[in-house]
């Protein structure tokens, strides 16, 4: 358990998909102003862009979630079919760095931040936190948390299985909570007052049994992922009121889907969070006011 103070600050980043453009946005600000934290948790396009942002790497996020996008090598149904994902990993974490877009890899390894992905571990269908420098294997650690159920098989990482993070964890806001931090701040990818149907499609749930079948307590989990979401979501906003959270939303609920290809959209998307996080830059520092958290690039 880490010993902080009252003074500590965590950043939770929620997935979503491609509405994580939004997200790529909010912190294209936060790091233009030099504003960091001692510890960031993501799930799911909340932990990929979380990469680019322990690296420093201004405008990567947005060229990856909305330019790279569209590319087929790096989205397709064919890569679900012969790499186990609709998204190539292999192709973003080994081949985009060294072909289309660079990436600090030297100050992302050398980060001071405690970087922490969420996942779903598929035996127990619990949330399993993996964290940087502790797991061994931790890009196939960003590749799990970002396997979303249905478009991916589970992702092998130091010999457990896991898959995305959201299935019972896509707010990750408890652990900082858990591991004593007294303020979060939290980048959503949906508006405030979004909640999910809680009635399942009973498609997904045949496709999911298919799947996954020999992990039934994942596929309960799964099943229950909406209304669990829906408590995440209204625990983060009372946090909020009461002033111990301070979230970051769209303004404007997102038009974009789960994996968009409309890079129109995506960029629309994009400028939302940067334009809603230059606004409510002095709230935010208001609300870091004090804290012992580094602000230095």
């Amino acid at each position: 358990m880490k010993e902080a103070t009252s003074q500590d600050i965590a950043l939770v980043l929620q997935g979503g998909g491609t509405r994580g453009a939004f997200t790529a946005g909010v912190l294209d600000v936060l790091m233009e102003n030099g504003i960091t934290f001692p510890y960031v948790i993501g799930t799911s396009a909340g932990a990929l862009n979380g990469v680019n942002y322990l690296s420093g790497d201004i405008g990567r996020s947005k060229f990856v979630t909305t330019e790279l996008i569209s590319d087929k090598k790096f989205v397709s149904f064919g890569n679900l079919l012969f790499r186990g994902s609709i998204f190539n990993f292999i192709y973003l974490f080994h081949e985009v760095p060294k072909t289309r877009y660079p990436f600090n890899s030297a100050a992302f390894n050398t980060s001071p931040s405690e970087f922490v992905v969420a996942t779903t571990e598929m035996k127990s269908g619990k949330t399993a936190y993996l964290e940087k420098g502790v797991c061994k294997e931790f890009y196939k650690a960003l590749a799990a948390t970002s396997s979303l159920p249905l478009l991916a098989r589970p992702v092998d990482v130091e010999g457990e299985l896991y898959l995305d993070g959201g299935v019972g964890a896509a707010i990750p806001f408890r652990k900082p909570i858990e591991e004593g931090f007294s303020k979060i701040v939290v980048i959503e990818t949906r508006e405030r007052g979004f909640r999910k149907k809680v009635k399942s499609s009973p498609f997904k749930q045949f496709l999911a049994r298919c799947m996954y079948g020999k992990y039934k307590q994942f596929l309960v989990e799964y099943k229950r992922r909406a209304e669990q979401y829906n408590l995440d979501a209204a625990e983060v906003e009372r946090l909020d009121d009461e002033g111990v959270a301070f979230v970051v939303y769209p303004e404007v609920p997102p038009e974009v889907k789960l994996v968009e290809k409309d890079t129109d959209r995506l960029l629309r998307l994009y400028e939302q969070g940067h334009d809603v996080m230059t606004r409510q830059l002095p709230r935010l520092k208001a609300f870091m006011k004090g804290s012992k958290h580094e602000q230095k690039r």
